[in-house]
């Protein structure tokens, strides 16, 4: 049984279990290899042997409790009929955007598109990966993936998406229902392929006011986790509604997960009395304490564990590890959690 899944069934496992998001990125120099014999960032994420093999290297590397298969939030909007490409230093471009053309084409079923692919990659890591070690597949939530549409790339300021959903309500709920029913045809598929635990990224739920984060979050979560608990009662599911501080209770109770993600600027004494208290709890070592590493980040690790070691939890970031970091400090994290009694 692998890690998380003991840790699920109301363990306390120590020292706690650690993976980090973003652990397979352009911070490691044998990411940067495959990633340019690959060709494209696409080609990475559609190309099964690749994919395993950079969703291997933090394991290979830092012996982590658990891979997250290596793809992208994004991929689903293909099943849409949108063209999509990543470009350095700009990041994901559709060619096309609900807000210069909001007709839609034919719907691909994820089983027929190139989503299966992926499914490949974890059946692959799963084979090579110790029982022991997780293994996670994800998704994106409906309301981050659809920011992406409106805007056709990422945006500081969502004020546009917003006022897009708002403006174009039916259209709009028509989305989230088809990413709704996408979303979970492939994170079933993914379970089937091999994930041990599933996660959903709702990267920009903290930009919305309650009502929209009930319409555009939670009810949307919900429906997605209720259809895989459907086929897969038993896999836990992680939320991570990132900066949604004032909602984090509501998303976590409303939603049916197992495990909440919680951000690197979610209070800590909070998380311990309202969240722990009903919810495994995932993070929220800051990425900018990672990236400046040696006492600093040793001082925070401790801060972390004396919160949290009481219940079951997950030592992990409150976001992706960023592309500056040295990877020394990725192995001083692990070695540090690993030494503390």
């Amino acid at each position: 049984m692998t890690i998380l899944c003991k840790l699920n069934d109301g363990d306390i496992i120590w020292p706690p279990p650690i993976w980090l998001m973003r652990q397979a990125g352009r911070y490691l120099p044998e990411y940067n290899i495959i990633r340019d014999k690959a060709g494209s960032f696409l080609d990475l994420c559609y190309k099964p042997n690749y994919a395993s093999e950079v969703t291997l290297q933090p394991i290979n590397r830092f012996d982590l409790d658990a891979a997250i298969i290596f793809a992208d939030i994004l991929l689903i909007t293909q099943n849409f009929g949108l063209d999509i490409r990543f470009e350095e230093n700009v990041g994901p471009v559709l060619e096309k955007s609900l807000t210069e053309n909001p007709a839609l084409g034919v719907i691909t079923e994820v089983e027929k598109s190139n989503l299966v692919n992926v499914a490949e990659a974890i059946n692959l890591t799963r084979h090579k990966l110790s029982r022991e070690k997780s293994l996670i597949g994800f998704c994106g939530a409906p309301w981050t993936v659809m920011t992406y549409m409106i805007n056709g790339r990422s945006k500081v300021d969502l004020s546009q998406s917003v006022k897009w959903m708002e403006d174009n309500p039916s259209l709009a709920n028509d989305i989230i229902c088809m990413l709704v029913e996408l979303s979970a045809s492939y994170l079933i598929l993914q379970i089937q392929s091999g994930a041990d635990v599933v996660k959903i990224f709702d990267s920009w739920a903290g930009v919305l006011n309650e009502s929209q984060f009930n319409n555009w979050v939670v009810e949307p979560t919900r429906q997605i986790i209720s259809k895989v608990k459907d086929v897969y009662p038993k896999t836990p599911i992680i939320g991570f509604p990132k900066g949604a501080h004032k909602f984090y209770e509501k998303y976590a109770v409303q939603t049916g997960l197992n495990i909440i993600a919680v951000d690197s600027e979610l209070d800590r004494d909070y998380v311990r009395n309202i969240l722990q208290k009903k919810f495994i709890v995932q993070g929220n070592i800051s990425p900018n304490i990672l990236l400046k590493g040696g006492e600093v980040l040793k001082k925070d690790i401790e801060l972390n564990i004396n919160k949290f070691r009481d219940q079951p939890f997950i030592l992990g970031l409150g976001h992706g590890i960023l592309k500056e970091t040295p990877p020394q400090h990725v192995l001083d994290l692990v070695q540090f959690v690993r030494s503390l009694s």
